[in-house]
């Protein structure tokens, strides 16, 4: 199905419960300019039959690696990074399966490696799926460290055409949403930290790099369509939780910065969504203050790895 020329590269989709995405955002990348890749699929203990479906469709081309258990964003992929090291990759291209790439993206991220060699992460334009005119959703991150080391998106929410330049471009960080890594990277500073179950951890991962010299580029030529959905337009309580407990164990890992500063970072993410539950559903605000400070309380403590009460919780409407 994929020719082999060139660097070798490795396509790691993390699926969980939904192969629909994964399938689509896979036929997208058969359409790609590029055919020098090896697409992975592992399968995050979906536990809906979503792995053995997967295999099936896409038969023996494309391996697809299973998890027991649901072991997060990090260790997701790990699995799939290490099957891509031990089959001698060049890259790995961390990819989410909500998503689709147009054709050149590929060619656009390795042309950017082969031209800056102190990239050690190539990021691309990410678009909000569906979006018309097309809207960006990120266009690199920066850190306000001073500030709480608040991780902020450039550009999201603007049009497209606002960005109207071609070359790339330096930044604090890339998403993990479609990130090209080098594969000295990770003999650099080893595999994704898993100690944030969700959020968080490409961000560490490319801090960590950057101390070794490693930087951060994004492509604006390298286009994706996120496709993230919410019916409700409601925080899901395993962000509310582990993205506020992530930003706080971040911090604490990178700065010296007090909590009380830590937290003052963090009033802008929980008061926006708190005012949206307050609004689009009145009765679900005493779980969402619960998830709130759950996740303050175990960030200031230091825990790690999966909450299993807040990943078994839905928000109103799903």
């Amino acid at each position: 199905m994929f020719l082999t020329r060139g660097p070798r590269v490795f396509v790691i989709l993390l699926n969980y419960r939904n192969p629909a995405d994964t399938l689509r955002c896979l036929a997208s990348l058969r359409r790609s300019s590029s055919r020098d890749m090896h697409p992975v699929v592992i399968d995050n203990a979906s536990g809906n039959g979503a792995a053995e479906r997967l295999a099936a469709a896409l038969g023996p081309a494309v391996p697809v690696l299973e998890s027991a258990v649901n072991v997060g964003y990090a260790a997701g992929n790990n699995i799939g990074i290490q099957h891509a090291l031990e089959r001698d990759a060049d890259f790995v291209w961390i990819l989410n399966p909500d998503t689709e790439v147009e054709a050149d993206t590929l060619q656009a991220l390795l042309t950017t490696m082969a031209l800056r060699p102190e990239a050690g992460f190539v990021g691309s334009l990410n678009l909000f799926g569906d979006s018309d005119p097309p809207t960006i959703q990120f266009a690199g991150g920066r850190i306000d460290w001073e500030g709480g080391a608040v991780a902020e998106s450039i550009g999201r929410g603007k049009p497209l055409a606002s960005r109207p330049g071609r070359d790339p471009y330096l930044v604090d960080y890339v998403a993990g949403t479609s990130i090209l890594v080098r594969r000295r990277v990770f003999a650099d500073v080893g595999l994704l930290p898993e100690r944030y179950f969700l959020y968080f951890e490409e961000t560490d991962f490319q801090v960590t790099a950057a101390e070794k010299g490693w930087r951060s580029v994004v492509n604006p030529l390298a286009r994706v369509w996120h496709y993230q959905a919410s019916a409700t337009g409601l925080p899901a309580p395993y962000y509310t939780y582990y993205y506020i407990r992530g930003r706080i164990l971040f911090a604490r890992k990178f700065t010296e910065l007090s909590d009380e500063t830590i937290v003052s970072g963090l009033h802008g993410f929980i008061d926006g969504w708190r005012t949206r539950v307050a609004e689009r559903a009145p009765d679900w605000l005493s779980t969402y203050d619960k998830l709130v400070e759950w996740g303050l309380a175990d960030g200031k403590a230091g825990v790690t790895g999966s909450r299993p009460d807040v990943d078994a919780m839905r928000r109103p409407g799903s």
